[in-house]
């Protein structure tokens, strides 16, 4: 009796399949250069501690490090680094000084703080998540440093890696708009980019429907009658009909006990006309 092997997962399959596509070098040189030289160099300053968050600044700046031209990486890089500086700066301040429950409660407002902030855009987006980051970090990592020298360290490390960003050479592959040099995933972009058609095209159907239900005047032409024809100017009206009295009256007047059209108004109580 043989026995089958267990076959691997897709979703697994798919995440140690390597990706198909071309490799920037620059990109490749700046992570290279990124947080490794300011370890050593703290390291070799007797400050290991300081080196560490300063790899940590480069290490989030490179993840913000995408394709496009040296002006939009200033504010791709240089505002998530602030971002995350003052998350440092707050989580260190906080962890020191208040017990776990608080602690809890602080962060999980700071992300909703930075949930709002990351509804801004893509830069806004990676702002947010390094506010959220960089304050658990500095909460959770006791350093000797006081708070605002990890947050200058942060910053200075982020400072680093944008600083090779702008003095490197970038090459044709990290210019964005170029179709020769776009990564070729596996049906990601494609995948992700249906399920948004799709949404914004049932969005759009429901708009409409909703946009024909509560259109003016929609099915008023079958519940309200038709309105009278205008009268034309210059036209004498038509003879209003003669309101004619209830029936009893009526049954007088044949009786002649009513008088005519012109007979004198009779007082209640008063004997009947004689004839």
């Amino acid at each position: 009796m043989t026995r089958t092997a267990p076959a691997v997962p897709p979703w697994l399959a798919h995440a140690l399949r390597s990706q198909r596509g071309p490799v920037s070098r620059s990109a490749v040189l700046r992570g290279a250069l990124g947080g490794g030289p300011l370890l050593l160099a703290a390291v070799a300053a007797g400050r290991p501690t300081l080196g560490v968050v300063a790899a940590i600044g480069a290490m989030f700046a490179g993840i913000n490090d995408r394709p496009g031209s040296r002006r939009a990486s200033v504010a791709r890089i240089g505002t998530p680094a602030l971002a995350g500086a003052a998350g440092l700066l707050t989580g260190t301040v906080v962890g020191d000084h208040t017990p776990a429950l608080p602690l809890t409660l602080l962060l999980t407002v700071l992300g909703l703080a930075a949930g709002g902030i990351s509804a801004l855009g893509p830069v806004g987006s990676a702002a947010g998540t390094q506010l959220l980051v960089g304050a658990a970090v500095g909460a959770g990592m006791p350093l000797p440093e006081p708070a605002w020298l990890r947050a200058v360290a942060f910053t200075a490390g982020a400072a680093w890696l944008l600083l090779l960003r702008l003095a490197l050479p970038t090459s044709r592959s990290s210019l964005a708009g170029d179709r020769r040099f776009e990564l070729r995933f596996d049906g990601e972009r494609a995948a992700v980019a249906g399920v948004y058609d799709a949404v914004a095209a049932r969005r759009h159907r429901a708009a409409g429907r909703a946009h024909r239900r509560t259109r003016p005047g929609a099915g008023r032409a079958r519940r309200t009658p038709a309105a009278p024809p205008p009268r034309l100017r210059g036209r004498t009206p038509a003879a209003r009909p003669v309101r004619r009295g209830p029936p009893a009256r009526r049954g007088r007047d044949r009786a002649g006990l009513g008088g005519g059209a012109g007979a004198a108004p009779r007082l209640r109580g008063a004997p009947p006309p004689r004839r």
